[in-house]
């Protein structure tokens, strides 16, 4: 049966080795941090989102280096933990560069175990009634998956005994590293100190917006602000970083991502000489336990921890810039991406944005209303993103939670609505369902229904009702589905917009509107 080690077992490395690079870089001078992603998000399902493949950022770091002339094995410690190792690129370089590799068997109990297997350690046993230490020398023979040690008194396995028991390291194996660790060789054609920027793409940071709006007391403009929301399930912080974000849909194949998880260390035991002394065993057990305290917890690396929130709140919002394709929002101040943290950002606040209340009916699917049948008609706002309506910026896609003050409620904001919007580019149109109207409603009746010569002709009546204090903007949306699709008669004229028949009506206050019209198909 195999056990954790639970303590039985404890590691010690008294003496460090040189480091095996020629040139070693313990941090970066500097970096930089561009946050991308593939698809819409939202603060909630960035806290949500268990994916260890999911977000993708670039980090571009900058590190001054001293190089020998000739060929040098620089080592880049530090870099992050969900590196893509296969997208790393080094510029500044003096010469030309040889190779790169990344270290990813990180030191642990396991990795140590597992490189030192034939080699020279020292056993540190503890007495449990006396507390006397006593050290032997001793050959590694196999580990980490059951530890078997060689002595001078015969082969032993380790961690099955009443007492504490230590393994002592005086190296460390070569191909290990105590963090993740990118390395080069390159050839410098004369010694020199030089700047360097290494730059990678790494996962599990990304972002997401999220809009509040606000309706003025007369519910003629609104007030919109939009929070960028910074996501880092990785275990490396990037400290005072300039931050961007870049919306739009990136493409993105799976990434290649290393196994960095530690290798866990157990033990092989069958004490009293036999593999079915199941209650002599569970009493070992037990004794071991009560003996030996359990270690520390290891330091996080790839491990699951409580995500922290930070939120930050700014009068200047984003620079917004082009790129390419995509719009880059870069944070007006550099920021910290601390390792497993959620931190929120204001990048926009605009106030008196103009938009247009609609009250909004789809007739698309018209055979679904019975005679009689009464539906409550959308409640739609729409905006142009021009710089005269109070917006004139890219917006990033997010969720908008719209708030309205209420007299009765002593001028406190009630919640009446959310919805997502997509990216939306400057000058463009576009519209935010907020809910359904209990004032506005429709009534459709399926007037006639006939085929003839190969066409179907069917004719509709909708019965709109405005039962508000005042005028309301109404619109009957249709997409002309169909082959052939045409309109015949109608009492009011549509037209066709983002690809709908659109009939638009003002409805008188108390009051009702009927709209009919006959179309035909193939």
């Amino acid at each position: 049966m195999a056990s954790h080690l639970r303590g039985a077992l404890a590691l010690a490395l008294l003496l460090v080795t040189p480091a095996f690079a020629d040139v070693v870089s313990k941090a970066p001078d500097a970096v930089v941090v561009t946050v991308y992603r593939d698809r819409p998000a939202t603060a909630a399902s960035l806290r949500e989102n268990s994916d260890d493949t999911a977000g993708l950022a670039m980090i571009a770091e900058t590190r001054t280096v001293d190089l020998p002339a000739g060929r040098t094995r620089i080592e880049f410690q530090g870099v992050a933990d969900a590196i893509i190792p296969a997208s790393a690129a080094l510029t500044g370089l003096p010469g030309r560069l040889v190779e790169r590799s990344f270290d990813y068997d990180l030191l642990d109990p396991g990795s140590l175990i597992e490189k030192s297997v034939g080699q020279s350690v020292v056993i540190r046993r503890t007495n449990p009634k006396t507390g006397k230490v006593t050290e032997e020398p001793a050959t590694l023979r196999s580990g980490p998956d059951g530890v078997v040690v060689q002595t001078s008194g015969g082969v032993e396995a380790l961690g099955c005994g009443t007492g504490p028991q230590a393994l002592v390291f005086d190296h460390l194996p070569p191909g290990l590293a105590d963090r993740p660790t990118l390395s080069a060789v390159a050839d410098a054609p004369k010694a020199g100190r030089y700047k360097l920027t290494l730059s990678y793409l790494t996962v599990r940071i990304d972002w997401s917006a999220d809009y509040v709006a606000r309706l003025s007391a007369d519910g003629a403009t609104l007030d919109l602000t939009g929070w960028l929301t910074l996501s880092n399930r990785s275990g490396m912080s990037f400290a005072d970083a300039p931050t961007s974000v870049v919306a739009g849909a990136l493409a993105r194949v799976a990434p290649d991502l290393p196994d960095i998880a530690p290798k866990e260390v157990e033990t092989e035991c069958w004490p009293m000489g036999t593999t079915s002394d199941f209650a002599r065993r569970e009493a070992m057990g037990r004794l071991e336990d009560e003996a030996i305290p359990s270690p520390p917890p290891p330091p996080m690396t790839m491990a699951k921890a409580a995500v922290s929130e930070v939120v930050v709140t700014a009068e200047k919002r984003t620079v917004q810039t082009n790129l390419g394709d995509y719009k880059l929002y870069s944070l007006i101040e550099p920021t910290t991406v601390a390792a497993q943290q959620t931190k929120q950002i204001r990048f926009l606040h605009q106030t008196g944005v103009k938009f247009e209340k609609l009250y909004v009916f789809r007739a698309d699917a018209w055979n679904s209303l019975g005679d009689g049948d009464v539906r409550p008609a959308q409640v739609v706002l729409r905006f142009e993103n021009k710089a005269a309506n109070g917006l004139g910026l890219a917006l990033p896609a997010g969720n908008v939670s719209v708030r309205q003050p209420q007299a009765i409620a002593g001028g406190r904001e009630v919640f009446i609505g959310e919805h997502g919007v997509r990216d939306v580019p400057e000058n463009e149109e576009f519209e935010l369902p907020v809910g359904e109207a209990a004032d506005v409603q429709v009534q459709g009746r399926l007037v006639s229904d006939e085929t003839k010569s190969g066409r179907e002709r069917t004719a509709l009546a909708f019965t709109l009702t405005n039962a508000k204090p005042v005028p309301a903007t109404f619109e009957l949306r249709q997409r002309p589905d169909g082959e052939d699709f045409r309109v015949l008669t109608e009492t009011s004229a549509h037209v066709l917009k983002n690809g709908d028949d659109v009939w638009r009506l003002t409805l008188p206050a108390n009051g009702t509107v009927v709209l009919s019209y006959t179309f035909e198909t193939r």
